[in-house]
């Protein structure tokens, strides 16, 4: 049995192992960088055996709660493979008291007696670390009652609902202590063309219905907010299909595919589960969550509503009971390969009408009678379906104890569950990134100032340290003079090369999309003669398709591309910091420009052209038997009344019925679908071809642009760090000599380092 002692700081993000008291080897996959224990956790089980041959392992963690119950798991959940016989955790503050405690320390440094970081910048720099804003963005399938869900989250009856589709814009709620809610609707240009100070339903659904809005923006309380510690915004995102600008669409998959931005909210109606309009929509999140680990996967949140509506217990194996559904819903994201997903069972109209107080509701009543009788519709209890964490499991228990009839109808509802995953998932990646930047704001003038009194304390207690200190800044401004930091770096920057790994990921994903190409075309093998009426309903599938798979590589392969230019940006970052270190020169990649490449072909075949090229004629009667009446003469010899007669011939006009048959024409128009489909796809299969070429082009001709610029970047920071230096010297040249400065100084100096350490203990465990 090996010892694995792991220390997981979220803050920093880092990760420090040991196997029996060692540290993994220089190649050793133990060795995760930057990753977040949720990107590498499912993975360790795996490294450990393939490198150490050994399936029992003790493990000591030493990280937050949180940290711990996913490392839990991630060892549970492959039990066939390794052996955990004891679990330690030393625990380390939750993230919510770390914060708490940087607001104290911010506090003290601003009534503190250093005038320097009392500085406005410093202030505003924490003041805008500390109203950072958190996305989450909510898509839907048809008509799953997502507006509803909105509605309830705020607690008011303000974005429009009805059966269809009704989101055509992005609207976007931002948390605000105000208590109305106040609105602005911009135009496509980003012009704003109507405000309301207090927006009500009405007015939402007008602007929802003016072909003008492309955005609208709202600001006002968002009453969840409260228990999540960051400033939420509610994104209202139509879905692919829906949207009516194009823009929309791309920017619903840019959003899916920026892992670090946001948490989805993925709204699916509980009564309608074959999801056929939104599966290239779904297809694209399941790409997004199996590229990221754990977070990637925690990311997407996926509400099942209107579940009020189903029977409580299951009589067969229909989808009309809670289980049933919930247990069908699982099993068709998981044949999508998003395993494991968190999915929530909610009545957001039962939420909605008991929050906003509906003096007419139409759910509630119902629901309120389902909960006394049937558990089934304690909806909160579904956590082998939500993976919420036993300790807020707990807490809905004891809540639930003591709670009044209200809460319990707002909990059983689901939407309280819905609010506690959100909760979790922001304490665990958004609110950590925030306390780093709350630190930053000021940590980095903190421990310079310190380190200049410090530097100042030891040559006060020892004048020879001057001289050595006087060499040094003289050594270093001799190299800035003659160049050779730059120098040096220049040649290094020349080296780098990034175009062979943008290639290979270009290929890796355009392979992906050809096979979905192929497989559309195949669906159409056999469809040689189709009606045209089902031909025209599948020809709005295959452009929905096609627009999907384009907007994808839009958005796949600017994120590469963003991705490489960040990671040259680090690269040389990082070189040049063994130059320079400690001397708070902060370089800032988020001034980078990167001009999306539009890989939508202008002119690409028009569908309805080729529908028309394809449509034959054919007349598809048949004989039919037809009953006629006709006329006839028939042969008569006169024997009666004139004697002079008999004997002769005389004609009689009789009538008699007929079967006859005759040919009924119908002429059907047919399609081939087969024909249609090929042509149509042949110049997009073309643009994959043209989008490499265009990426590689774009990736050089920019990597040449970013090399230039950082290569002036780091002359300028070569000119920070003289000032620096200067600034250094005549600190030490100036230092106060009377009793009662240096008194003074050595206090300051105790006291920052005592801030410092704080500081140390809270995000540097």
């Amino acid at each position: 049995m090996k010892k694995i002692e792991i220390k997981y700081n979220p803050f920093l993000i880092s990760t420090e192992i040991l196997i029996d008291n060692k540290k993994p080897k220089a190649n050793s996959s133990l060795n995760f960088g930057k990753l977040r224990l949720q990107e590498w956790a499912g993975n360790l089980p795996d490294i450990l055996v393939s490198e150490y041959s050994d399936k029992n392992y003790e493990v000591d963690f030493t990280g937050t709660q949180a940290d711990f119950d996913d490392l839990k798991i991630a060892f549970k959940s492959q039990s066939k493979k390794v052996e955990v016989t004891m679990f330690n955790h030393h625990c380390t503050p939750d993230v919510a008291d770390v914060e708490a405690d940087v607001d104290k320390i911010f506090e003290e440094i601003k009534k503190g007696k250093v005038d320097a970081l009392r500085d406005e910048s410093i202030i505003t720099a924490f003041e805008k670390a500390k109203n950072q804003e958190f996305e989450i963005n909510v898509i839907a399938t048809m008509s799953s009652g997502k507006s509803t869900l909105i509605n309830a989250l705020l607690g008011k009856q303000l974005m429009p609902a009805k059966m269809e589709a009704t989101t055509a814009t992005i609207v976007k709620i931002i948390d605000t202590d105000q208590k109305n809610f106040l609105a602005i609707a911009f135009d496509a240009f980003g012009k704003e063309i109507f405000r309301n100070e207090d927006v009500s339903l009405d007015v939402m659904k007008q602007w929802n219905e003016d072909e003008r809005v492309s955005n609208i923006e709202i600001q006002g309380r968002i009453p969840c907010v409260d228990s999540v510690g960051m400033k939420l915004v509610l994104v209202d995102t139509p879905g692919p299909n829906n949207a009516r600008d194009e823009r929309h669409k791309t920017l619903t998959y840019k959003m899916l595919s920026d892992s670090d931005k946001s948490l989805v909210l993925f709204v699916m109606n509980g009564q309608a589960l074959g999801i056929t309009d939104e599966k290239d929509l779904l297809d694209f999140v399941c790409q997004c969550m199996n590229s990221g680990g754990k977070q990637s996967r925690e990311r997407f949140i996926f509400v099942m509503n209107k579940m009020d509506d189903f029977k409580p217990n299951p009589k067969d194996d229909g989808l009309d009971c809670i289980e049933n559904a919930l247990k069908s819903a699982k099993v068709d994201l998981e044949s999508r390969k998003i395993y494991e997903p968190n999915i929530f069972p909610v009545s957001s109209l039962v939420a909605l009408e008991l929050r906003s107080e509906d003096e007419e509701p139409s759910a509630l009543d119902n629901f309120k009678r389902k909960i006394r009788k049937y558990d089934s519709f304690h909806f909160e209890s579904y956590y082998h379906y939500s993976h919420l964490p036993h300790v807020v499991r707990l807490k809905f228990e004891d809540d639930l104890k003591v709670a009044d009839d209200d809460t319990k109808i707002e909990i059983h509802s689901g939407i309280v569950s819905i609010e506690k995953a959100i909760g979790q998932y922001i304490n665990k990646y958004a609110r950590t990134i925030k306390v780093y930047d709350l630190v930053q704001a000021f940590n980095d003038r903190l421990t310079e100032l310190a380190a200049i009194a410090a530097i100042q304390e030891e040559i006060r207690q020892n004048s020879a340290k001057k001289e050595e200190l006087d060499l040094a800044i003289k050594e270093i401004r001799n190299k800035i003079q003659m160049g050779q930091s730059a120098q040096v770096l220049a040649t290094m920057i020349d080296k780098i090369d990034l175009i062979k790994d943008v290639e290979n990921e270009v290929d890796i994903y355009l392979l992906s999309l050809r096979a979905k190409i192929n497989k559309i075309i195949f669906r159409y093998n056999n469809s040689s003669k189709v009606l045209k009426s089902e031909a025209e309903k599948q020809i709005k599938d295959i452009q929905n398709e096609s627009d999907a798979i384009l907007n994808q590589l839009n958005v796949r392969i600017e994120t590469i591309l963003n991705n490489t230019f960040i990671r040259l940006c680090n690269i040389i970052i990082d070189q040049y910091k063994s130059y320079i270190k400690d001397l708070g020169i902060v370089f800032n990649d988020n001034a980078l420009s990167i001009n999306p490449l539009n890989f939508v072909a202008e002119e690409l075949t028009d569908l309805s052209d080729l529908l028309t090229e394809k449509i034959k004629k054919e007349d598809e009667g048949q004989f039919r038997n037809k009953m006629i009446r006709e006329s006839y003469q028939e042969k008569k010899t006169n024997w009666f009344w004139k004697p002079s007669q008999w004997g002769s011939v005389r004609y009689e006009t009789k009538y008699r019925d007929k079967i006859v048959r005759e040919w009924v024409t119908k002429y059907v128009e047919y399609v081939n679908m087969s024909e249609v489909v090929g042509s149509y796809f042949e110049p997009i299969q073309l643009q994959l071809d043209e989008a490499k070429i265009e990426s590689l082009k774009h990736v050089k001709n920019e990597t040449s642009r970013i090399k230039l610029s950082l290569n002036q970047i780091l002359l300028d920071i070569n000119l920070v760090l003289e000032q620096k230096l200067n600034e250094l010297q005549i600190s030490i040249n100036e230092a106060n000599t009377t009793a009662e400065a240096i008194i003074e100084q050595q206090e300051n100096l105790k006291w920052m380092q005592s801030i410092i350490d704080r500081v140390n203990k809270l995000i540097k465990f």
